[in-house]
């Protein structure tokens, strides 16, 4: 994955590890939200050897998280992470919010579906943009489910798919 443009550093794919053998990326990825679908993601991601942290209202009785992940203040979580993945309905995007600061020049990707078709005037990723500004929205993973991740992806596939926000990022997952 290469991220480039607000953001201070550049990741470079060699630079993050793709496999349990391979060696933890020193800065972790965030999961704000820590239900079915954000604890799926997170023991995915630590499984492939990322460090990871869960940001939550209620760090000290959030539930049960994947071993070897930290869980700490949306804050705390934010100040650690350039990528953050936006993993609660939108009807609790009000706390990102008061977050603004914290989030800035991070990625956001928001991984959320509506309920049904038509219930907002917008996308939740576009709503997600006005609410912090000075972050990069990304939508992605809106088909990935938390049952999927538990239970294993399709082996052998590749996927390379390369996205685009409007803040000139440019994110890329590679082979």
């Amino acid at each position: 994955m290469t991220v480039t443009g607000v953001l201070s550093e550049e990741l470079k794919p060699e630079s993050l590890a793709l496999s349990p053998m391979g060696p933890s990326h020193a800065q972790p990825l965030c999961i704000f939200g820590t239900g079915d679908l954000g604890r799926s993601l997170g023991q995915r991601l630590l499984q492939t050897g990322y460090s990871v942290v869960f940001g939550s209202r209620r760090p000290d009785s959030c539930g049960p998280v994947p071993q070897g992940a930290q869980v700490m203040t949306h804050a705390d979580a934010a100040t650690s992470a350039n990528l953050i993945f936006i993993c609660v309905h939108r009807d609790h995007y009000d706390f990102l919010t008061n977050l603004a600061p914290y989030l800035q020049g991070k990625v956001l990707v928001d991984l959320s579906n509506n309920l049904k078709k038509g219930l907002y005037p917008e996308a939740n990723a576009e709503y997600l943009q006005r609410l912090v500004p000075g972050a990069a929205v990304v939508k992605g993973l809106n088909t990935l489910s938390a049952w999927a991740l538990q239970n294993g992806l399709l082996a052998g596939k590749q996927v390379r798919r390369e996205w685009k926000c409007p803040s000139k990022i440019v994110v890329r997952e590679v082979e």
